[in-house]
């Protein structure tokens, strides 16, 4: 499967309904590009300057490749994202790149039908086995915090292939690795983040410390899930 985040700021002055607009397009796009599952719609609840994440996957590249070109993709969507269009309401985002971020992996591992996503975009350096460690412990969370019921770290292979999900032919991107941990509910996320888990205090801390070094750069991002 791929896994696929679009996270976007809003321009300044863009109008509410057509922001709602653009929140029900998404959200109703599984029932026009049947390839499309898993559609979440997030208002954004930390401090970056980020408004809206769209979450969603595919069965395969090949699904993919069909919603890029599908009509409703052409004919709805980029009306409101394009940089040529005039109906555009969306802006520059404060994440580079990071506005389209994603994985591959075996099965829906990020499904969750209700709780509090935290999306975690993180620029990796150093020695492999200091990121494999890293990584190893991220995904460790999950069952071993309260309220945590998922943490499933990836490689984002979207920074450097987004437009087909097979052959990079872009620069590598900034964010390196893509982690979504999963609450069961809004206060669970509260409890973690304030918490005295080493990786919570290594988060609070700016990921110094028992991130080993290994963390170039790293935003996150949390929001409501409802399917």
């Amino acid at each position: 499967m791929l896994r696929r985040f679009e996270i976007y700021t809003m321009a300044e002055g863009a109008a509410p309904e057509k922001v709602l607009q653009l929140e029900e397009a998404f959200r109703r796009c599984g029932d026009f590009i049947p390839e499309m599952t898993h559609s979440v719609v997030g208002k954004n609840l930390s401090d970056v300057d980020v408004d809206m994440v769209w979450e969603h996957g595919y069965a395969s590249p090949e699904a993919y490749q069909r919603y890029m070109v599908h009509p409703f993709h052409a004919n709805i969507l980029d009306r409101y994202l394009l940089n040529d269009c005039p109906e555009r309401i969306v802006g520059n985002s404060p994440l580079g790149d990071g506005t389209l971020v994603g994985y591959a992996c075996d099965g829906p591992v990020y499904l969750m039908h209700d709780g509090t996503r935290k999306v975690v975009l993180f620029g990796l350096e150093g020695p492999d086995e200091e990121q494999t460690s890293f990584i190893e412990s991220l995904r460790s969370l999950a069952g071993s915090e309260d309220g945590v019921v998922l943490s499933v770290v990836e490689p984002n292979t979207f920074g450097v292939a987004w437009f087909d999900g097979v052959t990079p032919m872009l620069p590598p991107s900034q964010w390196t690795h893509v982690w979504e941990l999963g609450f069961e509910s809004a206060e669970a996320y509260d409890a973690y983040q304030k918490g005295e888990s080493a990786l919570a205090r290594a988060e609070a801390a700016g990921w110094t410390g028992d991130a080993s070094g290994v963390v170039r750069q790293a935003v996150e991002l949390h929001y409501s899930v409802k399917l």
